[in-house]
């Protein structure tokens, strides 16, 4: 049974994120750590033949996501501000709207940054604050509303710009739906 989320996702996810997960998530080899998984939307997505572990993190671990364990995931619940691991641990963190309910986005990605090793790739689809000028002014007017009905979720925020000025090289990405979302791989800066 789908969960309400996924049922509000659905059309979003016909519309570009369910294309952006085929592109990247099975780019995610080695030792693996993903970000919010909430639902477990990105976990049929990945090449397990090329998995090493993969620990899927939530501040909630959702029961639809402990149904589908495979040998290789291990469930863990944890605050992306205060992750339980390791410097230089994961080949690839992988997270898909999660930055946008954030509450300090710079500690989030100072601690993605530790954790990820020095040749680590992050993988990332988040929705974003639009550069089209009407999309803008609407985004911003409903953002305060938006808050507090989406659990803290913003629609006004710059995650590349946030990457980029926490240590980040974006080394690609691409946005869809009307500048709205925004997905690629980024690495560490040297």
């Amino acid at each position: 049974m789908k969960s309400l989320y996924d049922l509000f996702m659905t059309p979003l996810e016909k519309r570009g994120i369910r294309n952006a997960r085929i592109n990247l998530i099975p780019k995610a080899s080695g030792k693996i750590l993903e970000i919010g998984a909430g639902t477990g939307a990105n976990l049929k997505y990945y090449n397990f033949n090329n998995v090493d572990s993969l620990i899927v993190t939530d501040k909630k671990i959702n029961k639809v996501l402990i149904k589908s364990k495979k040998e290789l995931i291990q469930f863990m619940e944890s605050n992306v501000s205060s992750l339980p691991f390791d410097d230089n641990t994961f080949d690839y963190i992988v997270h898909t709207l999660v930055f946008c309910s954030v509450k300090n986005v710079d500690k989030g990605l100072s601690e993605l940054r530790r954790v990820l090793k020095k040749d680590g790739t992050l993988i990332f689809i988040e929705h974003i604050y639009p550069e089209k000028k009407r999309l803008k002014r609407l985004f911003s007017f409903l953002n305060p509303a938006w808050r507090v009905v989406a659990s803290g979720c913003n629609l006004n925020r710059d995650y590349e710009k946030s990457l980029r000025s926490n240590g980040f090289d974006i080394i690609h990405s691409n946005k869809f739906m009307n500048t709205v979302f925004v997905s690629g791989e980024a690495k560490l800066s040297k």
